[in-house]
């Protein structure tokens, strides 16, 4: 019998994006898929892609475009971090048959772009994961079983920050505000209305205050800004950032308030996520936060782990989840409708701020509010 693995073409942009969190990698020894084609515009970058991954330089491409036609991979890995090319990369890749898309978040730079890629991987039938590799985490398992077994009471608020170091506001929102973004959906249900405010320096901003943010996402403004969304399962969901408001140990997580306890999940770290036992509000006596871990509440934080090591083991369940979705034809985990209403929720921030007024879905406004 033949090599019965899924063939995995990997793009990335050294310099402009890179390869992302090391998403080329999620598929490297992965039961099921193999590493076939590289492709980057910049040679230094190309060859050591094509290293790690121990391919024969005709396997290695300058050209994105080139590679999948002459490979005809079944999953593309579009690695880099910046948005700029996502949508007209993971569509040549669905018309190229592709049968699977494994991409580096944010997902696109306005939901337009959102709407391509939708249309394109529906045609095809082509499965799209995002990395939002948090969800991926076995501890998020347990976060979901405890609110659902009614450990926390009934759920009434969902609060998140952005990181709130120098990209604090506008650019936060974009670039980390869409894991919590995410978290928030996932938890909490669809959103149905959106309130924001955005400022500059203390003052609302106008359109006149955008400038190009970096990474590709587009017309961006303000320093500080909070949002406010009504979320269909009942609870309000909120999300803040301030520049350089962030301390040491940033604030970036998101806090699932309850009528009886509340959970706190802090991205990208270990523990995960920790357990309150008790209502935020009650101060009459100490409820200690307590750490969560995959098999439930732990007696103490885990030592020695590597968080790295930790937060790749995620990624590669993101992409044994690919794999599990193409084989049973379903929606992965973290799919592309779940990447373009994070990018919806990102722009009626915007587009609240901007105008003073509420935004409802379905969202209309298919663009940038500040371009």
């Amino acid at each position: 019998m033949g090599d019965e693995r899924l063939r995995v073409a990997v793009i990335g942009r050294t310099g402009r994006g890179d390869y992302g969190h090391a998403i080329d990698e999620l598929f490297t020894g992965l039961p099921g898929a193999v590493v076939v084609a590289a492709a980057d515009d910049d040679a230094a970058g190309l060859a050591k892609a094509a290293g790690r991954h121990k391919l024969a330089e005709a396997a290695a491409f300058a050209d994105w475009r080139k590679m999948l036609a002459a490979t005809k991979p079944d999953i593309v890995a579009i690695c880099m971090r910046h948005v700029d090319c996502h949508a007209e990369m993971a569509i040549a890749a669905a018309e190229a048959g592709a049968r699977g898309i494994m991409m580096e978040k944010p997902f696109v730079p306005n939901p337009a772009d959102a709407d391509a890629v939708v249309a394109a991987c529906e045609k095809a039938g082509t499965k799209l994961q995002l990395a939002f590799v948090n969800r991926h985490a076995a501890t998020y398992g347990t976060v979901r079983d405890l609110i659902e077994a009614g450990r926390i009471g009934r759920l009434l608020e969902l609060r998140a920050r952005g990181k709130e170091d120098h990209r604090g506001g506008g650019e936060d929102l974009w670039v980390l505000g869409s894991h919590v973004l995410d978290l928030m959906v996932n938890l909490g249900g669809a959103p149905q209305w959106c309130q924001a405010t955005a400022t500059l320096a203390g003052r609302p901003i106008t359109r006149a205050d955008a400038v190009a943010g970096p990474e590709g996402i587009g017309p961006i403004a303000g320093d500080a800004l909070t949002a406010m969304f009504g979320l269909a399962d009942g609870p309000v969901g909120y999300f803040a950032s301030s520049r350089d408001a962030g301390a040491k140990q940033p604030a970036f997580g998101i806090t699932v308030v309850g009528s009886a306890g509340a959970i706190h999940i802090r991205p990208d770290h270990v523990p995960q996520a920790s357990l309150r036992a008790a209502p935020l509000w009650r101060t009459d006596k100490e409820f200690p936060w307590q750490p969560l871990g995959p098999d439930g509440v732990l007696a103490e934080p885990p030592s020695d782990v590597d968080r790295s090591a930790e937060r790749a083991s995620w990624g590669r369940q993101a992409a044994l989840d690919l794999l599990d979705a193409i084989a049973n034809d379903r929606e992965p985990e973290t799919g592309m409708y779940t990447g373009r209403t994070v990018v919806e929720m990102t722009t009626a921030v915007l587009a609240s701020a901007v105008t003073g007024e509420r935004v409802t879905w379905p969202l209309a406004f298919r663009g940038n509010p500040l371009a």
